[in-house]
């Protein structure tokens, strides 16, 4: 599995991040959002979840996620969940809640990553393959989440510019994420190994700190 990293964001201090959302929801530059997935849908119905993009329990437990509000560090704040939503947290919080018997490898390709992420439990390793076809099916569509984490949040901006192969192994799944524009390349390590790789290793609370920006990465 690969390692923990400890997770900041650009200041260097993360610890108040959750509380901080909503704020930062206003000034994030959302915009660019705005004009394409979220202006058709309308902000309040149009977020979903991301690989990695896995979470939920420690900010209020069920009752938040089957009630009524996104977590703050989950979307932009304040939005209502619709059924797609709630689905796809449920299946993020129950592999957040069972991160310790997941596996995970992560290697570079020249133009992306490949990683490979299995359990030795069938249930989690059927909710790993569920995940992973969710994640899929909102990156392609540019349905986000997670828009308070920068990577997240940049990935889906770019989402046109990211390309995902999917390959069902014995107990998981193997993921091939590439792109043909550098600055999304680095994205997409960041979100490989900064993100998901960390929420395997430490579970909810590493999902509730924000993924810094990758080094070198211009928003464009």
């Amino acid at each position: 599995m690969t390692p923990a990293y400890t997770g900041i964001d650009a200041t260097g201090d993360d610890r108040d991040w959750p509380e901080r959302a909503p704020i930062i929801a206003r000034l994030a530059p959302e915009a660019r959002l705005d004009r394409r997935r979220l202006l058709t849908r309308g902000l309040a119905l149009a977020l979903g979840a991301l690989p990695g993009a896995s979470l939920l329990a420690a900010c209020g437990g069920e009752d938040a996620m089957m009630g009524r509000r996104m977590p703050g560090w989950m979307m932009s704040g304040g939005q209502m969940m619709d059924s797609d939503v709630m689905e796809d947290m449920r299946v993020i919080h129950e592999l957040l809640t069972s991160h310790d018997q997941i596996s995970r490898h992560v290697e570079d390709l020249p133009d992306g990553i490949r990683a490979r992420t299995t359990s030795r439990d069938r249930t989690v390793a059927e909710l790993i393959a569920t995940h992973v076809r969710q994640m899929k099916a909102r990156v392609k569509e540019g349905d986000p989440i997670r828009l308070m984490d920068p990577v997240f949040r940049e990935i889906f901006e770019h989402h046109e510019a990211v390309r995902m192969e999917i390959e069902p192994i014995a107990k998981g799944v193997l993921v091939i994420e590439t792109s043909a524009d550098p600055q999304v390349e680095l994205l997409i390590r960041q979100h490989a190994r900064r993100a998901v790789s960390e929420f395997v290793a430490e579970g909810m609370p590493r999902a509730m700190r924000p993924t810094p920006l990758p080094p070198g990465y211009r928003d464009s």
